[in-house]
Order: C-alpha cells, then structure tokens, then sequence
C-alpha cells in the first residue's frame, strides 16, 4: 500500500526562509545548504520534531530547529548597538507572526523563538563572524484523514 504524506518539513523551511528573508534583508539558508559568506546570513538548522497526539485521523507534532544569525564581526563601536538592533528584529518577527501559512494550505502555529545565545563560537570558516542563535519551534497537524 502507497503512503500518502506531505512533506512538512520542507513547507515550514520554505515559509519561514520567505519570512526571514523579506524583514531581514539577507541572504537564508538551510542547514543542508552551501553557505556563502556573505556580509550577513541566515542559517536554519533542523533539529528534530517530537510527536503529539495521535488519532486515527491526524497527528500533532512540534517541529524545531536552530536558527543561527551570522554577522561579519566589525571592531567599531557601532557594532554592538547593529547586533542589538538585528536580534530584536527578528525576535519581534516571529513573535508578531505566530503562525506560518505552508505551501500546501495549512497552518504552522504556535511559532515560537527561544532564548538567545549571543556570541556562538563559530566553526573555523567562520572566525571572523559574530552568531547569535536561537532555539525555534512550531506545531503543525497533520495527516488529516
């Protein structure tokens, strides 16, 4: 017997890649992407999802990922009021957007952002970058039936 599924993780990667990129202006990726080393950019790191309830017609689930914000590491005063400023932006984003709308016309919701981790030690390519980081979660339901 053929399984009928919906790819949830790609419509809630590519929902909120859409979103970051409008309000913050750069470039996004997904933790399975090449990454540029641009200015600044985004990265989504999918972690995992746990599983809810289950019926005989749908499926809970909470979707997480990590989402690392790279930024060129500049030595100027100005530097830690421009760090301030982006993480605020993009905390206020998904705060102001606790659902996400998916490509195949359902709901992401309970979108949530988590403690911020300023000054992640970034990995050798990166040693002239400055990351915050955040958990991120959702919950979607699915396979309605």
């Amino acid at each position: 017997m053929a399984v009928t599924y919906k790819n949830v993780w790609k419509n809630i990667n590519l929902a909120l890649k859409s979103k970051l990129r409008a309000e913050m202006k750069c470039p996004v990726f997904s933790g399975f992407d090449t990454i540029s080393k641009a200015n600044q950019f985004i990265k989504l790191i999918p972690t995992g999802s746990e599983q809810g309830d289950v019926t005989k017609f749908s499926e809970h689930r909470t979707f997480n990922m990590d989402i690392q914000y790279y930024m060129l590491n500049r030595n100027n005063t100005q530097f830690q009021d421009y760090v301030f400023n982006q993480v605020s932006i993009l905390e206020a984003l998904v705060h102001d957007n606790p659902t996400l709308s998916l490509a195949d016309s359902t709901t992401a919701y309970n979108v949530m952002i988590g403690d911020l981790e300023l000054g992640v030690e970034p990995d050798e390519e990166f040693e002239d970058y400055f990351i915050a980081a955040w958990s991120f979660s959702c919950e979607h339901l699915s396979n309605l039936g």
